[in-house]
């Protein structure tokens, strides 16, 4: 299953280190850092969710399960704040 990010009222820009998400439909503000901001681009392409834990084994150097748990939850994240496209 590939996941993408919503792409209707959605606006966002990287500063630093850090993603910052303005979600206009629901007028809320999202600040995402540290492996959130890694996944984040990857996302907005579509991926897979053995791609994200791929990119998070790749940076920080973790084993997959972890990565593939870590990935799990951000997306489960995204996807309970209607981040992700249905």
């Amino acid at each position: 299953m590939t996941y993408r990010l919503r792409s209707d009222e959605l606006s966002w820009r990287q500063i630093d280190d850090e993603i910052v998400v303005l979600d206009a439909g629901r007028a809320e503000y999202l600040a995402i850092n540290g492996a959130g901001a890694r996944l984040w681009p990857a996302l907005v392409e579509g991926a897979s969710l053995e791609q994200l834990a791929d990119l998070l084994v790749d940076t920080y150097e973790i084993d997959s399960q972890r990565a593939t748990a870590d990935a799990s939850q951000f997306v489960a994240t995204l996807s309970d704040q209607g981040l992700i496209a249905a």
